[in-house]
């Protein structure tokens, strides 16, 4: 039963993994303002959040490593008998592990506002390969990089709440948007599934190397012209900072525009062919690669504009 639960409003809104009202599995990607954390003796951790109609989600990430500053605007301890509570307490719990310890992989969320349009592909269990060119906010990166670019691109989070694998590798500036706002850890037991799933389809070396001294060159210059914005832990201290700031009276207009997953018609490949069956083309490499044999994985740089 969790005993300090405190609710956060957002100055952005975020995309996370949540998970199955019935199940307890990751099924699902939800925009949120609003997120509760639990303040326990390991720390303070996240326990779920409110989509735009209010409805209680239990996250698929615990362990916040750090928020862009001033994302958290305000902060406010949840009454034992509220209603969140007690959609909370309804819900079936995690059905995996949620311990983050030497997890390879962390999650970090743009703002919904600030989609990036990029191609991930996922593999079934059949061995067919599907990929789409989808708005995308969450991501999951290499553990070993910052949440400030060049990082490594080791997933794209798709509506149903699990990671395809990007076309490209790197990402090396935002530009001129605000970049990552809210960065978690992403539990071992799910990362172990991400590697099981793509070493299946993709062999060995389907993850990206680590980023060069070029593009860490290349990562300095671009960040002189849009100079990133810091980030900071999320700590008690910071919750009761935003504990004295005002309570947001009218969410509803906070909402308006968020939604990123209603849009119909983006390009789609599966094995390789679009809709109208024609091939990827060789020149092609950002996509031939996901549909190539394991002997012919390769990888792409990009630079989100």
């Amino acid at each position: 039963m969790t005993k300090r639960l405190t609710l956060i409003t957002l100055a952005q809104a975020i995309v996370l993994p949540c998970l199955s009202r019935r199940t307890g599995k990751p099924c699902r990607s939800e925009i949120s303002r609003q997120l509760f954390f639990d303040q326990t003796e390991d720390g303070i951790q996240l326990v779920g959040c409110l989509d735009p109609q209010g409805r209680v989600h239990r996250t698929a990430v615990r362990d916040v490593l750090s928020v862009q500053r001033r994302l958290a605007i305000h902060a406010e301890p949840l009454g034992g008998a509220g209603r969140v509570w007690r959609e909370l307490d309804a819900l079936p719990p995690a059905a995996y592990a949620l311990d983050a310890t030497g997890s390879p992989y962390t999650f970090v969320s743009l703002g919904s506002r600030d989609a990036v349009e990029l191609i991930g592909a996922w593999p079934s269990a059949n061995g067919d390969i599907t990929a789409m060119l989808r708005p995308i906010c969450g991501m999951l990166i290499s553990a070993a990089d910052s949440v400030v670019p060049p990082f490594r691109q080791i997933g794209h989070l798709w509506p149903l709440g699990d990671f395809a694998r990007p076309s490209g590798s790197l990402v090396l500036s935002f530009a001129r948007r605000p970049g990552v706002l809210f960065a978690a850890k992403y539990p071992l037991e799910l990362a172990a599934k991400v590697i099981v799933r793509n070493r299946t389809a993709w062999g060995e070396r389907w993850e990206p190397d680590a980023p060069t001294e070029g593009n860490q060159n290349s990562a300095v210059l671009m960040a002189g012209q849009y100079k990133p914005r810091p980030h900071v832990p999320l700590t008690a201290e910071l919750l009761r900072e935003a504990a004295t700031s005002p309570p947001i009276e009218d969410l509803e207009t906070w909402w308006h525009d968020c939604s990123i997953w209603h849009a119909a018609g983006w390009p789609r490949w599966k094995n390789g062919r679009n809709r109208s069956g024609v091939l990827v083309s060789n020149d092609d490499p950002g996509l031939r690669h996901l549909f190539a044999t394991v002997s012919g994985v390769g990888s792409l740089s990009v630079l989100v504009r």
